[in-house]
């Protein structure tokens, strides 16, 4: 089972502003004129040629975990997760009353909610099938990192100083030994690909 994170992060080590927005931290996404599409999204991108490749050459995971806060501010991506992607959800609070969402394909919304990370990467194993876990949330990434579950980090390093914000790995006391990058330049990026020893 390989476990990866990728986020879009500021050069300072942040990736959202302290009211979750994002501002130029995706604007990648829309820095080129080659349609790629994320199963999901009603709305494709527009990529540079490399950031287009380096985008399909990207697993595409088998299941994702994410943490309530990331659920909350992208309200459950209407339903569709990223990938459509089997999910699950890391909270100690059930759905919000209004879920599931009626999704565009009328299908349900695939969504787990649990309590604990050991179960939500048990279910996440599970429903992956061999495929690779995808985990989202600074929360959920930090707590793996710290028990050692997490085999790969994928930065989108954003060629901004928000200053303030939403640090990606702020709950981190302990030193943790990364390889040497895989480096892929963008537009507007630049991809750096970690494993972690």
């Amino acid at each position: 089972m390989k476990v990866s994170a990728q986020f879009s992060m500021s050069l300072d080590g942040f990736i959202a502003r302290a009211d979750d927005s994002v501002g130029p931290l995706f604007d990648w996404y829309e820095a080129g004129d080659i349609t790629t599409w994320m199963p999901g999204l009603a709305q494709p991108f527009h990529l540079s040629g490399p950031d287009a490749a380096y985008w399909n050459s990207l697993p595409r995971e088998g299941a994702f975990v994410t943490g309530r806060r990331l659920f909350d501010v992208t309200h459950g991506w209407g339903g569709h997760p990223p990938n459509e992607s089997p999910t699950v959800v890391l909270t100690h609070r059930g759905p919000p009353p209004d879920w599931p969402p009626a999704r565009r394909d009328g299908a349900p919304a695939p969504f787990e909610f649990v309590a604990n990370l050991d179960t939500a990467l048990t279910r996440a194993a599970r429903l992956a099938d061999g495929g690779e876990i995808g985990i989202a949330g600074p929360e959920v990434v930090q707590q793996c990192l710290r028990r050692g579950f997490v085999d790969e980090l994928r930065v989108d390093l954003i060629p901004v100083l928000l200053g303030e914000g939403i640090r990606w790995f702020d709950g981190l006391v302990e030193e943790i030994l990364l390889d040497d990058p895989v480096v892929v330049p963008g537009t507007r990026v630049t991809h750096l690909i970690y494993r972690v020893r």
